[in-house]
């Protein structure tokens, strides 16, 4: 028996994907995330609205939305996560990003909610939400454990428009890239503006298996 433990989500929303002269959006550098608890059978949604400087540390770290006790879990690793600062005509200059994590039951399968919670939340509009999700499958041909990190773009009417794993190859790449694709969100927006975005996706698996 195998499953997933949770997903977490880091979508950039400081820029757009266009080329449109010498502004681009942060970069993740680097993430550490704590074990996710085994004695939990619950699962949801916890997201973060972070503020980045322009060193591209983590100075803040609002609730969007949380599930125990993931929200925790997240809450204390964000101020070790490090960006490359965005930039705005070659100077580095403070962004924010949505940190956002899905957390699957550790169950082999399980009943989706009719009404799930990140429907009715209201995110901040300079950040995507999700307005559908999918989970990951646990891969057939995978065993133990891994994570996958990857790069998405998100058109301005927020479909994921292609992605880019950042992680060593391994046996939860495609399932990571495939799900990453199904996945719906409302736009960034900019003075009143739909724009297109960046997000990090970092999925991680979690099997029976060592």
């Amino acid at each position: 028996m195998r499953s997933l433990c949770c997903l977490v989500v880091v979508f950039l929303a400081a820029g757009s994907l266009a080329a449109q002269g010498p502004t681009s959006p942060p970069r993740l550098v680097a993430a550490e995330l704590g074990i996710a608890p085994w004695n939990v059978n619950s699962g949801g949604i916890a997201a973060f609205d972070v503020k980045i400087d322009a060193t591209g540390s983590v100075q803040s770290a609002d609730v969007v939305q949380d599930v125990a006790p993931y929200g925790g879990m997240l809450a204390e690793a964000l101020p070790t996560w490090r960006f490359e600062p965005a930039r705005e005509g070659g100077r580095a200059v403070p962004s924010r990003v949505l940190v956002l994590g899905f957390f699957r039951p550790p169950l082999t399968s399980f009943a989706a909610p009719d009404s799930p919670r990140y429907k009715s939340t209201t995110a901040p509009a300079e950040l995507p939400w999700p307005t559908s999700v999918a989970v990951p499958p646990y891969p057939p041909n995978a065993l133990g454990s891994g994570k996958v990190v990857l790069e998405a773009d998100l058109s301005d009417r927020g479909a994921v428009t292609k992605t880019r794993i950042l992680t060593p190859p391994s046996p939860f790449d495609s399932a990571a890239a495939d799900t990453a694709r199904q996945w719906q969100f409302r736009p960034a927006s900019r003075g009143n503006r739909d724009v297109a975005s960046r997000a990090f996706l970092v999925f991680s698996f979690v099997g029976t298996t060592p």
